[in-house]
């Protein structure tokens, strides 16, 4: 049984299809004609909804607790996106944590494709919840994809300042006695899915341990001894890092940003660079293009907006403001990267 009820906009019974086999071609006609009525009388047509849109608010559901970095990033945007829309509405974070972000996510999945619900959505993580939950309560695939927040981010490995691990040859040999202890949150974070992918291949065996909130709860555990290491946003270890309460041993990007770090290239693992965290929005299926549009315009014209670039950099966010509607490709990449390792994620 799923965890969440079934929808049932859409999905025609066996009643409801032999009710329509049993119709006359003058009672279809006449049905038609009054559904054609009914439209023109109520200006549901696609072009009339994106020339009225909006018109009332729009709720941002969030899949995670409040006060992580995808639920500061979405109430960051959100003044600058309610200025870009054509009309003036609010727009309304509303956090729904309840199953690790799965009913986050299967609120989005069921709402009407109307553009009065869009949702934040990190990947791959939710591939990884999406199966764990039977892949019932929601398909990421057939949900509409907007504008991502701002580019993908890479990550890095993380000990406390005295540990005795200072390489990633360290973490193989440590791996060779027992499973190397990792801090993070639940299979539905994304540094869940990293650990996994990464350990795989770096030929380390991880242990898992969860429970933490956020990236900066499970941060704050690795300092204390309660793991090993952890995996995090570059973005996210720099203020760690400045204040000297956490060491990197190594990063996944391409070329390192932490002077002396190894990265990704240096490592000979090139692959590890592929791992990212995409914070994506996202709205139901069957969202009409023009609606589809004027989000996606607000999107993206938010996180250009000077205001929010600016609190990014005081923040020491990775900001790097991403095109109008690249939500489809980022998930076309994002598919074939989940579809690699989609065995491995799911036994984790």
């Amino acid at each position: 049984m799923p965890p969440f009820p079934e929808g049932t906009a859409g999905r025609d019974d066996d009643r409801g299809r032999n009710a329509m086999n049993r119709l006359s071609r003058r009672d279809f006609v006449a049905l038609s004609g009054a559904a054609g009525l009914t439209l023109a009388a109520s200006g549901c047509s696609r072009g009339v909804q994106g020339e009225g849109f909006p018109q009332q608010d729009i709720t941002f559901i969030i899949p995670n607790n409040p006060g992580g970095n995808f639920d500061t990033f979405v109430r960051a945007i959100v003044p600058a996106m309610e200025r870009n829309l054509p009309n003036q509405v609010n727009i309304i974070p509303l956090n729904v944590a309840a199953g690790g972000g799965g009913k986050g996510l299967a609120d989005l999945y069921r709402s009407q494709p109307d553009g009065y619900t869009i949702g934040a959505v990190n990947i791959p993580g939710a591939f990884t919840l999406q199966e764990t939950m039977g892949g019932n309560a929601f398909e990421l695939r057939e949900m509409t994809w907007l504008t991502t927040l701002a580019q993908g981010e890479t990550y890095a490995i993380a000990v406390r300042p005295d540990s005795p691990l200072h390489t990633v040859d360290d973490l193989r040999a440590l791996s060779q006695q027992r499973p190397v202890k990792f801090a993070s949150t639940g299979p539905e974070g994304t540094s869940y899915s990293a650990i996994l992918v990464s350990s795989q291949i770096m030929g380390v065996t991880p242990q898992i341990i969860t429970g933490y909130s956020g990236s900066a709860d499970y941060i704050v555990a690795t300092m204390r001894g309660d793991s090993d290491c952890c995996l995090a946003t570059v973005s996210t270890l720099r203020s760690f890092i400045e204040g000297g309460t956490i060491r990197v041993i190594a990063t996944f990007e391409p070329q390192s940003t932490i002077p002396g770090i190894p990265d990704a290239t240096s490592l000979g693992l090139p692959e590890l660079s592929q791992i990212t965290v995409e914070r994506m929005v996202a709205a139901p299926p069957g969202l009409p293009d023009d609606i589809k549009a004027i989000l996606n315009n607000a999107i993206a014209a938010a996180v250009a907006d000077p205001e929010v670039v600016e609190w990014a950099r005081n923040a020491g966010h990775h900001w790097l403001p991403q095109p109008a509607g690249n939500g489809e490709a980022v998930m076309t990449v994002q598919s074939a990267f989940f579809d690699k390792w989609k065995s491995l994620l799911i036994a984790g």
